[in-house]
């Protein structure tokens, strides 16, 4: 007589795809909560730095107010060597470059004006800001004359930078800049701009 095992009648045959969806509600919660705090975490770093950066452009300006015209505040500069300026007393233009700064930017070499070298009569050297005083057009060699022109309205300057007319529109001379030889002939020259349309030289 062969031998039967019972089971009792109320118990279960066990099948892995009952448990199979627990576990899986298990790991979506835990997935869907990674994926809530780095989401709240990206959200709370950009409020931050939205809120920070006017902050730290503000303080930035006021820690350095200088900075925006430091360009422009007359400190020496190299420009030229002697041998660039032609020994006759012909009047050279050189651009005048610098760093500009503002509140978020720098921008390198950026041009700021320029100028007239050259030697005089006595072999010095003369160095004359190209900006107009009338309304600050750029002058310009005019060699045909041996003239200074301002092309917006025709004022005329001699080699010196003096006026030429006695009505001129320009309301006073030429500016002319202070120049230093260094080390055996480097040319620096103190570059700055001056108000204008007023006949006194008065530095901006």
């Amino acid at each position: 007589m062969s031998e039967q095992t019972n089971q009792p009648e109320n118990s279960a045959v066990f099948s892995p795809s009952e448990d199979a969806h627990p576990k899986e509600e298990r790991g979506s919660c835990m997935v869907c909560g990674r994926r809530g705090w780095l989401a709240a975490w990206a959200g709370w770093v950009a409020a931050v730095a939205a809120y920070l950066t006017p902050i730290l452009a503000a303080l930035r300006a006021f820690l350095a107010p200088g900075a925006k015209g430091s360009a422009q505040a007359g400190d020496f500069r190299r420009v030229a060597t002697l041998d660039m300026v032609p020994e006759n007393g012909t009047p050279i233009t050189v651009p005048i470059l610098a760093e500009r700064v503002d509140a978020w930017n720098r921008y390198p070499s950026q041009p700021i004006g320029g100028i007239f070298l050259r030697r005089t009569e006595e072999g010095k050297l003369l160095a004359l800001n190209v900006r107009c005083p009338h309304l600050g057009c750029t002058v310009i060699y005019d060699s045909a004359k041996g003239e200074l022109l301002c092309p917006c309205h025709n004022a005329r300057f001699n080699l010196n930078g003096e006026r030429l007319e006695v009505n001129s529109q320009s309301p006073r001379d030429l500016d002319p800049l202070e120049v230093e030889v260094r080390n055996g002939g480097e040319i620096w020259i103190r570059f700055q701009h001056f108000r204008l349309g007023v006949a006194e030289r008065i530095p901006e």
